[in-house]
């Protein structure tokens, strides 16, 4: 049996011996029959068995009464009528690291005195000393008491009869409940969480109610807003039309001549009317379409004939402009289905803005088929201002305007090209931009047909996507490898979209780079190992091989393991990606001026920095890592200092930022073992903090590459700066 860590019961000064557990009672023959003739003429109870008053220590535990003590769960000890420990059973010995021999050298008074420095209760017994020379003292309760170990028991004194009932000795009886105690508190404390639990669920579902009352209340206030524009609409134009109608007779002299002066008030006074107009129809459309009570009538139209009628009405806007006005329709166009009315809207709409932001110049309505059956490409191409690309999105916003000295200069309220964007997609197709500031825009849409009646399954938004020609047999001829100059860098582009192979293309060619391409993943490792790039840009969803596992490859080979890789994604999980291995990470879409500068870097011999972020708060943690991915460093954040410390020897770090105050391993204890690593001892390392250290802080705080940010002046820039001085205080150091 193995020894316990627990005080011990054994007593020096006892020595005693005491008769083998085997040994045979002695008994004369007289007294062999005195005992038999008494079990005949009154049967004794259980415990007097145990002792008589007649017997003496060593002749009470027989071997049957000795194999019930010891098969016994509970610590026993047996007491006689002279105040002696007769017996002890295994169990016992067992809880207090005690031993038979010397126990049964004690009196009972002797061990009462022993459990004073045993337990932590050590009052009562104490007052047990003068109680128990009472023979008659019991205790049936079971009493707890905790052993200086930490363990709990209950104890009981019980009295031992002889077969008249005579009490002739004691039992202490002692039952082991540290383990039912631990399960009590373990239950507490799931009855604790499930009832915080029950309160965070009702919390929560009275959220949703909240939340859904709000929800409610947008919709009624949206509806109220849709109905207030389209009653103030109708309530405007009303006197608007008398106004024109009135201008209209004047102009018209029905009522007499007017003079030069007048006729040209006259007109300013119409023309400001119809702008009126225009902008309370474009009020009245919005609301119409938002409270989803635009009606659309689907109806078969001739293109050419459309087109022209186009054309004619926008000719006088056009040459009061001084531009050149182009109608290009295919000639292999007929017929089309679409709600004509609506798409003269949308067209009228692009053509106005078109002609109104085009100083100089000429422009054009073009009108394409495209690789889907009935599926039309709208473009209405100027070489006017042009749109910022950061503005693409933004344009289409009721009553954005990207700039007032423009609208100013321009006129407008913004509520134009919201309105075409929901006309356009009430029909089914979707619109978008190019733009070049000072070279012109172009605005495509595509429209596919549809007839009244038609309840053809909508097109997806794969297929709307891909009904835009945008070059795309240029496209498919563009994405074939470029000759290698040894004298250029080398790029490995691995998408399986197209379109944004051309796109990237279209960037890495302005910055002359040899341009490899695939399409799969299988090609992506051909090519890797192959041509060894400078830099590779990764896509995950694609075939054969996905974008993790392309990763995982490279990063095992060789030959490819230090080649630089970007992952550029839909799908945004930077954590699983820089736990595999990549340099960048970033989400499409990607603004090339952004994307091309990181990947500027990653070609550059250290590429970007990697910074590991130490914070137990993952609110604190994610602030930082936002400055950080600002100024285009890699982060990485470690929530305890254990995971830290894992992270700093398993990877390449430039800098650590460090909290101090952490749980379990703090900040002082981090740093402590990244200097005394000879792998991370040259890693600097930012601390932050928020308190005034002391003296003893400073003595902790050991190292030569350790550097203190204090909290209190925590500010995007003045972090970023004191960086960036670490940093170049580490390589000035590291010069020969």
């Amino acid at each position: 049996m193995k020894s316990r860590k627990k005080t011990s019961l054994k007593k020096r000064s006892s020595k005693k011996t005491v008769a083998s557990r085997t040994a045979k009672p002695v008994q004369s023959k007289s007294k062999k029959k005195s005992t038999t003739a008494t079990k005949k003429s009154k049967p004794r109870s259980s415990s007097s068995v145990i002792l008589s008053a007649q017997k003496t220590p060593s002749s009470v535990i027989t071997p049957m009464i000795r194999a019930l003590l010891d098969s016994a769960a509970s610590g026993i000890l047996v007491i006689d009528h002279q105040r002696r420990i007769v017996a002890v059973n295994a169990k016992f010995c067992d809880l207090f690291n005690a031993d038979e021999p010397t126990l049964t050298s004690w009196k009972e008074s002797d061990l009462v005195m022993r459990f004073t420095s045993l337990v932590r209760e050590a009052e009562r017994f104490t007052k047990e000393r003068d109680l128990i020379d009472n023979e008659n003292y019991i205790v049936s309760d079971e009493i707890e008491f905790t052993h200086m170990s930490g363990r709990f028991f209950l104890r009981q004194i019980l009295p031992i009869p002889d077969e008249r009932g005579k009490i002739v000795g004691r039992l202490w009886k002692f039952r082991d409940v540290t383990y039912e105690r631990h399960i009590a508190v373990v239950y507490r404390d799931i009855e604790k969480k499930k009832f915080e639990f029950e309160e965070k669920n009702q919390e929560l579902e009275n959220a949703y109610r909240r939340l859904e009352e709000m929800r409610r209340d947008v919709v009624e206030a949206n509806q109220l807003k849709s109905q207030f524009l389209s009653n103030m609409s109708h309530e405007l134009r009303t006197p608007l039309n008398s106004i024109m109608a009135l201008s209209s007779i004047l102009l018209a002299r029905m009522d007499g001549e007017l003079t030069e002066e007048q006729e040209k008030q006259i007109r300013i006074i119409e023309k400001s009317g119809k702008n009126l107009l225009a902008l309370i129809n474009d009020i009245l459309d919005l609301s119409k379409i938002e409270s989803g009570k635009m009606d659309v009538f689907f109806a078969e139209y001739a293109v050419r004939e459309f087109a022209d009628s186009i054309r004619m009405t926008v000719l006088p806007m056009v040459r009061e402009s001084n531009l050149e006005m182009e109608v290009d329709v295919d000639e292999t166009l007929d017929i089309h289905s679409t709600d004509e009315n609506k798409l003269k809207q949308i067209l009228l709409n692009l053509l106005s803005n078109a002609i109104k932001f085009t100083p100089h110049g000429k422009v054009r309505l073009q009108v394409r088929p495209t690789k889907f059956a009935d599926v039309l490409e709208f473009s209405v191409i100027d070489t006017g201002i042009g749109i910022d690309r950061e503005n693409y999105e933004k344009i289409f916003d009721p009553f954005r305007q990207l700039d007032g000295s423009a609208t100013r200069k321009y006129g407008g309220t913004g509520l134009g090209l919201a309105v075409t964007k929901r006309m356009v997609e009430l029909l089914g197709g979707k619109i978008s931009v190019e733009s070049e500031i000072g070279k012109g825009s172009t605005f495509k849409f595509i429209l596919p047909a549809k007839k009244r009646g038609d309840s053809s399954k909508p097109f997806s938004a794969q297929e709307i996507e891909a009904m835009f020609t945008r070059k795309q047999d240029e496209a498919d001829q563009l994405i074939t490898d470029s000759a290698i100059d040894s004298a250029k860098k080398t790029v490995l582009l691995v998408d399986d979209d197209k379109e944004t192979l051309y796109a990237f293309r279209k960037y890495f060619e302005e910055e002359h780079y040899n341009i490899l391409f695939a399409q799969d993943g299988e090609t992506a490792l051909v090519k890797s190992a192959q041509y060894r790039p400078n830099v590779i840009t990764l896509d995950i969803m694609m075939p054969r091989k996905d974008g993790w596992e392309v990763l995982q490859e490279l990063k095992k080979n060789p030959d490819t393991k230090n080649i630089p890789v970007a992952i550029v994604s839909m799908i945004d999980n930077k954590k699983l990606g820089y736990s595999l291995g990549t340099s960048d990470y970033l989400v499409k879409p990607v603004q090339r001026d952004a994307f091309m500068k990181r990947i500027q870097k990653l070609t550059e011999m250290k590429g970007l920095r990697k910074i590991l972020i130490v914070d137990d708060d993952l609110s604190q943690a994610e602030l930082i890592e936002e400055i950080l991915e600002s100024d285009d460093f890699l982060s990485e954040v470690a929530t305890s200092g254990e995971k830290a410390i894992q992270a700093a020897r398993r990877k390449s770090y430039d800098l650590v930022i460090l909290d101090l105050m952490m749980p379990q391993i703090d900040g002082f204890a981090v740093l402590s073992s990244l200097q005394s690593d000879p792998i991370t001892q040259n890693l600097p390392v930012l601390v932050l903090t928020g308190k005034l250290l002391t003296q003893e802080d400073h003595r902790k705080l050991s190292g030569n590459h350790y550097y203190i940010f204090q909290k209190s002046a925590f500010s995007r820039e003045k972090l970023l700066e004191q960086i960036h001085r670490i940093m170049e205080a580490e390589r000035n150091a590291a010069k020969p």
